[in-house]
């Protein structure tokens, strides 16, 4: 029941029909002030209920996998980049903008452009959120994506806030997963939002780790 509250069935089926079936996790957590109700932290703003994660690699995603931090974010925070669905708006028609917005590249069937690969897989979550005694349900989408070796980054939207890149490889996602899981420690306002993040990256570890 959770995890159709959060992953609507049409979009399931749509995306079985391009790709294939892929894995689907649930978690449940329980979280607290800023995350979710904080600046910065507002991943359900705007009544959203999902986000797409892109995965995007240069040729050969063991040698290194796209993560960003942003100008807001604790020290060391590097991770996935992620992007909201907005109301109405398809997950793949989000995909493409995010990739657009946060990278400058355009997703397209020409060498010049981002390839979508595959459909990794699904998250949801149900957050208990203490203070507003309320769960929430949310949902990541997750797609691998290869970019022209050549090509450069440059972040059409400069809301994004992205500060700095770097190319991790899929086995250093267990460490980067490890990193935002103990977040708290060096900045506790961002504890609840490093142990969500975290689930995503080791996702994504064992996924790209699968033959």
């Amino acid at each position: 029941m959770q995890l159709q509250q959060a992953v609507e069935p049409t979009e399931l089926a749509l995306l079985t029909t391009e790709w294939r079936a892929a894995p689907q996790q649930h978690f449940e957590l329980a979280v607290d002030h800023p995350f979710l109700s904080g600046q910065h932290q507002l991943l359900v703003d705007d009544k959203r209920r999902a986000e797409i994660c892109y995965v995007l690699h240069r040729g050969v995603p063991a040698e290194g996998v796209l993560l960003h931090i942003k100008t807001m974010y604790p020290s060391g925070a590097y991770r996935l980049p992620t992007g909201g669905i907005q109301s109405g708006e398809p997950v793949l028609a989000t995909l493409t903008r995010e990739i657009y917005e946060e990278t400058g590249l355009k997703v397209g069937p020409g060498a010049d452009q981002v390839q979508v690969q595959r459909w990794l897989g699904v998250l949801s979550y149900a957050m208990a959120h203490r203070t507003l005694v309320r769960t929430f349900e949310f949902a990541t989408y997750i797609f691998l994506a290869q970019m022209p070796a050549a090509a450069t980054l440059n972040p059409t939207d400069p809301e994004e806030q992205i500060a700095d890149w770097q190319w991790r490889t899929p086995a250093e996602l267990h460490t980067v997963a490890q990193t935002l899981a103990t977040l708290g420690a060096q900045a506790p306002c961002w504890a609840d939002w490093g142990r969500y993040r975290a689930l995503l990256h080791t996702f994504v570890a064992d996924q790209l780790g699968s033959p």
